[in-house]
């Protein structure tokens, strides 16, 4: 049963390579972009595993996969893994306006975003930025958001 499972898979990841090679030739930014605001998991995926070959995709799509990163679900923790996988040189110049305008803006109804933001801030080793959030969140008269700012350790 197991020998039989295993072929299936490795059929199906046959198909998923060749589809993605079709995705990937014909207007891929806009197609993922549009999959991306849909949340789909596929097009996550897809970015993923594409990434190393294909940073200009993650490039392009910074917007899109910044946003899909603010949260505390798997997908989110999907689009922090892609992020952090971009060398920084290529990355941080395209995140730091992003993540100065969510700072900015500590909603407390947004406190699951802003951890998910906290958390790829750690992830990508940018301690800096982090600082800047925990600052942002520290003496808000919410506490989820106090949190945020009592959860991630000091960093120096």
């Amino acid at each position: 049963m197991a020998d039989k499972a295993w072929k299936a898979l490795d059929r199906a990841t046959d198909s998923y390579l060749r589809a993605g090679d079709v995705v990937l030739t014909d207007k891929a930014v806009e197609t993922l972009r549009e999959r991306l605001g849909a949340s789909d998991p596929t097009a996550l995926r897809l970015i993923g595993d594409r990434a190393p070959d294909r940073p200009e995709l993650v490039r392009e799509l910074m917007p899109e996969l910044f946003a899909a990163a603010l949260g505390i679900t798997p997908y989110a923790a999907r689009a922090r893994f892609v992020l952090a996988g971009l060398h920084p040189a290529a990355r941080d110049s395209l995140l730091e306006p992003l993540v100065s305008r969510e700072i900015a803006n500590p909603d407390p109804e947004r406190w699951d975003e802003l951890r998910g933001l906290a958390m790829l801030l750690e992830q990508i080793g940018r301690d800096d930025m982090l600082e800047f959030l925990k600052d942002a969140v520290r003496d808000s008269p919410e506490e989820a958001l106090r949190w945020i700012a009592e959860d991630f350790p000091e960093h120096g």
